[in-house]
C-alpha cells in the first residue's frame, strides 16, 4: 500500500503545496485532500505518513501520536491577510452566538480566543450552512474564509498580530516518529511552488495601512510563535496537554 499524504482542502496558503499533486505521483504517494476536520481526525488515527496540519491539530495529537515537525516549509502570517474574517452586525454591545462553517476549524477557534482575550466577549460557535448576509440576520457575528468589505469585519490574522505581536502559525508538516516517507525533507521542499520566497506580502487591502506578510519557512520565529500558540490553546482548554515542539531529525 502506498503511503498517504494528507492536506486540508481549504488550506489558507496554497503556495507551499503548489506542486504537491505532481510530486505525490512521482513518488507513488496517495494524496488525500479533505476538509480540515477530517484531515485532523485521520492524522490522529495514524492513517497518514505525512500531514499538513494546524497548531490545533498538533496539540490534539499529544496523547495520540508521536509527531515530529518537518523543519522545511511552514506557514505563519504577520498582520493583515484577508484569509479569514469575523463579520458582525453594527450596534451590538456583545455577541451571543457566532455562525461558522465548522466550529472545529482553526481560524474559527482563533477568532473565539481573540474575542475572549482582547474584547472580553464570551461567545459560542455554532455550525451553519447559511451564507452572508443571511448568517448575520440570525447570528450576532460569523467567521468565514476570505474577506468581503461589503460587511463590517475584523481580519483574524491582523487582530492576532495586534494582540500578541507574534505571527499566527497556520500550517506545519508533521510525520509520526519513524514512519515518514523516504527523503521527507526533500519531498516537502518539492511540494512547494517553484522559487517560493521565505516571505512575501499578502494581498494589500484597499486601505494601504492594512498590510501583512506570509512566512513560508520553519524558523526560530515560527518555533516561538507555535509554542506561544499552543500555550494559548491549552489555557483555553482546547488541547488536553501542552505538547513539546519536536523537530524531525533533532528530537
Amino acid at each position: 500500500m502506498n503511503k498517504r499524504v494528507y492536506v486540508p482542502t481549504n488550506f489558507a496558503v496554497k503556495e507551499i503545496i503548489g506542486n504537491i499533486s505532481e510530486e505525490c505521483k512521482n513518488h507513488n504517494l496517495d494524496l488525500i485532500s479533505i476538509n480540515e476536520k477530517i484531515c485532523t481526525e485521520h492524522t490522529l488515527q495514524n492513517r497518514s505518513s505525512l500531514s499538513l496540519i494546524s497548531p490545533l491539530a498538533y496539540g490534539l495529537g499529544v496523547r495520540k501520536a508521536d509527531f515530529r515537525i518537518i523543519p522545511t516549509y511552514a506557514v505563519g502570517i504577520i498582520g493583515y491577510s484577508g484569509k479569514s474574517s469575523l463579520y458582525f452586525r453594527q450596534g451590538l454591545s456583545t455577541f451571543d452566538k457566532i455562525g461558522v462553517k465548522d466550529k472545529d476549524d482553526y481560524f474559527s477557534v482563533i477568532g473565539k480566543i481573540l474575542l475572549h482575550e482582547r474584547y472580553d466577549i464570551e461567545a459560542e460557535l455554532e455550525n451553519t450552512n447559511q451564507v452572508l448576509p443571511d448568517i448575520l440576520n440570525n447570528y450576532s457575528a460569523c467567521i468565514l474564509d476570505g474577506c468581503d468589505d461589503n460587511y463590517h469585519n475584523m481580519d483574524i490574522t491582523e487582530d492576532w498580530f495586534e494582540t500578541y505581536e507574534i505571527p499566527l502559525p497556520v500550517g506545519i508538516w508533521v510525520v509520526r516518529n519513524q514512519e515518514e516517507p523516504d527523503d521527507v525533507i526533500e519531498l516537502t521542499n518539492k511540494f512547494a511552488m517553484d522559487d517560493l520566497p521565505e516571505e512575501f506580502e499578502s494581498n494589500h487591502h484597499s486601505d494601504h495601512e492594512r498590510e501583512g506578510r506570509i512566512m513560508t519557512r520553519w524558523s526560530s520565529d515560527m518555533h516561538n510563535a507555535l509554542e506561544q500558540t499552543l500555550e494559548l490553546l491549552y489555557y483555553h482548554r482546547l488541547i488536553p496537554e501542552l505538547p513539546a515542539v519536536k523537530i524531525y531529525g533533532r528530537d
